[in-house]
Order: structure tokens, then C-alpha cells, then sequence
């Protein structure tokens, strides 16, 4: 037999060895997340714009500081990863012109920005959000949960016995977690929003951001629009340790049992959270809210499709997934994004812009 081809799979040995490769990178993924969270938890991408320039791993081990601090070593090779993963970047350096010898000097990239605690857009508390325990051991009871049929409607809910809103309205810690990750990555994405289609606020008088968590978004519209009376629908527990925000009204209810009247209801990040029963629940109450004519549902939320860029592919897939794990949820393409609004009852939508994967939908009676 041809020793370099396996006649059974029908593959040469190097196949198998690359595949065996590729299965070995897939399996130990969640050292490059604990790698990121590692970071996060020692400060680094602050350590490094607070210095103003790219730092060897004994400058930061000295500042962090590494017990003990001449050994940075261990600093060292965890740099090497996040800097291969395109979280920070690596300058090589000649620190002896005799010796010749060369040391990595560690920058940031635009994702280590996104990191940064005082940065415009801190989006720290989202990927350690991602990787807290509570999160992390749901996907532990993945297949036992696919196993187990309707028992328990997420893998989550099979793991802890309660949804992850119980959850979270009963530990503030966790609360407080869950509101800043979701505030950070809405700054961002509402920020982009707003200066590419402003329009869609236009005629606006009122406006009730759904599910809108510690009022973020409402200010960040109360702010480019004055005249929009703004207003924030969500959980009471939620509501209640939201701090007080400039012309937004905060409301504490159940947005599966009513919504209050506005000229304009916004969900964003919302109605990928639930099932397609829920959602048509969610967007009638929606609809009864607003007038008609004029009235209008602005929904920003991921629309499924082939994009150019692979990670935004990559990305899609991964909360797609994580919406299934955590609170029976989904993502969803035009089609399916139009027929939960026909059997809402509304009569046409138009998707005005994408930033990112998400895109803004503009929906009508």
C-alpha cells in the first residue's frame, strides 16, 4: 500500500496531519478567549496607552506587576498569542547593538482599543460577559440538553433550572455586568446608526426604546434629537439600577404584555433574544403602540447572509448559536425577518442600513 495515502479515508497522511491540526486549533479555542479575559483582568491594553508606547513583556510584567517581575516570561508567551489573534501588536526591537539581540515590543491594534477603560468605546465588559462562568458552563450542557428534547427550553435553563433574566435579577453583580456590556456595544453600533440615517428619526415626536436596558440608546437619540420624547421600556429589576438619564423616562414592564404608545418603538438587540412566537407577540404589542398612519417600528438586529468580510460569516454563526444556548433565540435572514412581520400584521419594512452584521429595519403598518 502507498504509504503516503490511507485507502480507507481516501486521504494522504499529510491531509489527516493538517486536519488533525485544524481539530486541535478548534478544540483548544478557549485558550485564546481565557488569553483575551487574562488581559483584560491585568489592565494591559490600558498599561500600554497610558506608557504611549509598545512595551517589552519586562516592562509590563514590571507595571502590572509580576510576581516575581524578572521572570516575564510567562507574560511573554501570553503576549505572543493575543499578538497572533490580532489583539496587540508586535514590534521587534535591537536593545544591543554588541550583542545584536532583539526583544518584542507589545502596541495595541484597533481591537486592544476597544479594550481600553476611559476609550470612547469600552467594550471590555462585553467579552468578559461572554466568558463568565455562568455563560461559559451552559455550553458544557449542550449536547445533554439537544439529547433531552423539550425538557428545558435552552441549554442554559437545563444547567442553572431559571432563564438567564432570573438570574440576573437576582445577583446585581451580574446585572450590572449584563447592563454595561450591552450599553458599551450600543454606543457603538447606535453611534454609526444615527450619522448614517438619521432620517429615520425624522417627523419622530416620541419614541419607546423596547428592552433598552439602562437607557443608552434613548440618550444617545435624546441627545441628536432634543425633540423626541424618549422613554425606556424594560424588566423592573432593570429599570431599577439604571441610573437617571437626561431626557429619558424609564418605565419598568413586561414588553410581551404591552409596550406604551410612542410615534416610534425601537428594538434593538432585541427580538433575536426569543422564538418566532414570542417575536410576533413582541412586534404586535409594538404595533398597537403606535399611531397609523405614520407610526413606524425601528428594529436593529442581525440579518443572516453571506458577507464579504469572514468575520462577520464567523460571527453570525457564533451568536446565531449562542442566542440557541442562552435564551432560545435565533438569527434570521430577510425572509425570515419578513414573514414575522407579516404575521405581526404589518404591511412593508425596509432595511435602511448594516453596520457590521446588524442592520436597521424600518418597519410599518
Amino acid at each position: 500500500m502507498d504509504q503516503k495515502m490511507n485507502l480507507q479515508e481516501g486521504t494522504t497522511m499529510d491531509d489527516q496531519i493538517t486536519a488533525e491540526a485544524h481539530l486541535e486549533t478548534i478544540s483548544r479555542s478557549y485558550v485564546r478567549s481565557y488569553s483575551l479575559k487574562a488581559a483584560i483582568d491585568l489592565g494591559i491594553p490600558d498599561i500600554i496607552h497610558s506608557h504611549g508606547q509598545p512595551l517589552t513583556a519586562s516592562q509590563l510584567a514590571a507595571k502590572i506587576p509580576i510576581n516575581p517581575p524578572a521572570d516575564a516570561s510567562c507574560l511573554d508567551r501570553l503576549m505572543r498569542l493575543l499578538v497572533h489573534a490580532g489583539v496587540f501588536a508586535e514590534e521587534t526591537k535591537q536593545t544591543d547593538a554588541e550583542e545584536g539581540e532583539e526583544v518584542s515590543h507589545y502596541g495595541l491594534t484597533p481591537v486592544s482599543r476597544l479594550l481600553l477603560r476611559d476609550g470612547r468605546y469600552n467594550l471590555s465588559s462585553l467579552a468578559v460577559l461572554n466568558l463568565h462562568p455562568l455563560v461559559v458552563s451552559a455550553w458544557d450542557n449542550l449536547a445533554a440538553w439537544l439529547r433531552s428534547g423539550e425538557s428545558h427550553p435552552t441549554a442554559f435553563q437545563a444547567k442553572h433550572g431559571e432563564p438567564l433574566w432570573v438570574k440576573a435579577s437576582l445577583d446585581p453583580t451580574i446585572n450590572k455586568l449584563f447592563g454595561e456590556a450591552m450599553s458599551s456595544v450600543a454606543k457603538l453600533f447606535m453611534g454609526c446608526m444615527l450619522e448614517r440615517c438619521g432620517e429615520v428619526f425624522e417627523g419622530v415626536s416620541s419614541l419607546v426604546d423596547v428592552g433598552g436596558g439602562n437607557g443608552t440608546v434613548a440618550a444617545l437619540i435624546a441627545e441628536a434629537f432634543p425633540h423626541i420624547k424618549c422613554m425606556v421600556l424594560d424588566l423592573p429589576h432593570v429599570v431599577a439600577a439604571s441610573p437617571p438619564r437626561q431626557n429619558v423616562v424609564a418605565i419598568g414592564g413586561d414588553m410581551l404584555e404591552s409596550v406604551p404608545p410612542a410615534d416610534a418603538v425601537l428594538l434593538k438587540a432585541i427580538l433575536h433574544d426569543w422564538d418566532d412566537k414570542d417575536c410576533v407577540k413582541i412586534l404586535r404589542q409594538c404595533r398597537e403602540a403606535i399611531p397609523e398612519p405614520g407610526g413606524k417600528v425601528i428594529v436593529v438586529d442581525v440579518v443572516r447572509k453571506k458577507w464579504p468580510h469572514q468575520v462577520f460569516n464567523e460571527l453570525q454563526l457564533l451568536v446565531d448559536l449562542q442566542m440557541m444556548v442562552m435564551n432560545n433565540g435565533r438569527e434570521r435572514t430577510e425572509e425570515e425577518w419578513k414573514k414575522l412581520f407579516i404575521d405581526a400584521g404589518f404591511s412593508s419594512y425596509k432595511i435602511v442600513t448594516s453596520v457590521g452584521v446588524h442592520s436597521l429595519i424600518e418597519v410599518r403598518p
